[in-house]
Protein backbone atom coordinates (compact mmCIF):
# COMPACT_ATOMS: atom_id res chain seq x y z
CA UNK A 1 0.00 0.00 0.00
CA UNK A 2 2.94 2.55 0.99
CA UNK A 3 4.41 1.90 -2.65
CA UNK A 4 1.24 1.76 -4.63
CA UNK A 5 -1.59 3.06 -2.55
CA UNK A 6 -4.59 1.31 -1.50
CA UNK A 7 -7.28 1.31 -4.59
CA UNK A 8 -9.72 0.05 -2.80
CA UNK A 9 -9.86 3.01 -0.08
CA UNK A 10 -9.31 5.43 -2.75
CA UNK A 11 -12.56 4.03 -4.64
CA UNK A 12 -14.83 4.43 -1.67
CA UNK A 13 -13.03 7.47 0.13
CA UNK A 14 -12.69 11.01 -1.48
CA UNK A 15 -8.77 11.91 -0.35
CA UNK A 16 -6.50 9.03 -0.10
CA UNK A 17 -2.83 9.73 1.11
CA UNK A 18 -0.59 9.56 -1.71
CA UNK A 19 1.29 6.44 -2.18
CA UNK A 20 5.27 6.60 -2.86
CA UNK A 21 4.39 6.00 -6.84
CA UNK A 22 2.17 8.43 -7.03
CA UNK A 23 4.47 11.25 -5.64
CA UNK A 24 7.39 9.96 -8.32
CA UNK A 25 5.00 9.87 -11.24
CA UNK A 26 3.63 12.78 -10.23
CA UNK A 27 7.28 15.02 -9.96
CA UNK A 28 8.44 12.86 -13.40
CA UNK A 29 4.86 13.61 -15.30
CA UNK A 30 5.24 17.56 -14.50
CA UNK A 31 9.09 17.76 -15.17
CA UNK A 32 8.67 16.34 -18.66
CA UNK A 33 6.35 19.52 -19.39
CA UNK A 34 8.73 22.17 -18.00
CA UNK A 35 11.85 23.71 -18.41
CA UNK A 36 12.23 25.00 -15.22
CA UNK A 37 14.10 23.69 -12.00
CA UNK A 38 12.50 21.26 -9.59
CA UNK A 39 10.28 23.38 -7.51
CA UNK A 40 10.51 23.07 -3.70
CA UNK A 41 6.90 20.77 -3.54
CA UNK A 42 9.01 18.37 -6.02
CA UNK A 43 11.98 18.34 -3.54
CA UNK A 44 9.65 17.73 -0.69
CA UNK A 45 7.98 14.79 -2.58
CA UNK A 46 11.18 13.64 -3.47
CA UNK A 47 12.64 13.37 -0.03
CA UNK A 48 8.81 11.93 1.33
CA UNK A 49 9.22 9.18 -1.49
CA UNK A 50 12.91 8.34 -0.90
CA UNK A 51 12.50 7.90 3.01
CA UNK A 52 9.69 5.78 2.11
CA UNK A 53 11.17 3.76 -0.06
CA UNK A 54 14.48 3.36 1.97
CA UNK A 55 11.99 2.22 4.86
CA UNK A 56 10.39 -0.65 2.95
CA UNK A 57 13.91 -1.44 0.62
CA UNK A 58 15.23 -2.18 3.89
CA UNK A 59 12.02 -4.22 5.26
CA UNK A 60 12.62 -6.27 2.33
CA UNK A 61 16.22 -6.87 2.95
CA UNK A 62 14.76 -8.02 6.52
CA UNK A 63 12.75 -10.74 5.02
CA UNK A 64 15.18 -11.70 2.48
CA UNK A 65 17.26 -12.61 5.37
CA UNK A 66 14.53 -14.29 7.43
CA UNK A 67 13.29 -16.52 4.26
CA UNK A 68 17.38 -17.38 3.67
CA UNK A 69 16.28 -18.64 7.51
CA UNK A 70 13.80 -20.52 6.75
CA UNK A 71 14.89 -22.08 3.57
CA UNK A 72 18.24 -23.55 5.56
CA UNK A 73 15.69 -25.61 8.12
CA UNK A 74 13.35 -26.89 4.98
CA UNK A 75 17.04 -28.09 3.42
CA UNK A 76 18.23 -29.32 6.72
CA UNK A 77 14.84 -31.62 6.98
CA UNK A 78 15.15 -32.20 3.51
CA UNK A 79 11.73 -30.98 3.11
CA UNK A 80 9.56 -31.12 -0.55
CA UNK A 81 10.78 -28.54 -2.49
CA UNK A 82 8.67 -25.18 -2.89
CA UNK A 83 8.66 -22.67 -5.97
CA UNK A 84 11.93 -20.09 -5.56
CA UNK A 85 13.55 -22.25 -3.92
CA UNK A 86 16.86 -23.79 -5.17
CA UNK A 87 18.01 -27.27 -4.61
CA UNK A 88 20.84 -28.47 -2.41
CA UNK A 89 22.35 -31.24 -4.95
CA UNK A 90 25.00 -32.71 -5.10
CA UNK A 91 26.52 -35.17 -7.68
CA UNK A 92 26.38 -39.23 -6.36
Amino acid sequence: RQMNGDGLRARYESVTPISLKGRVDQIAGSLWVTTSAPTETFKQSYNIAADGFEAILNSLKTVTEEIKQVETVLEKYKAPYTPGRLPDWKKN
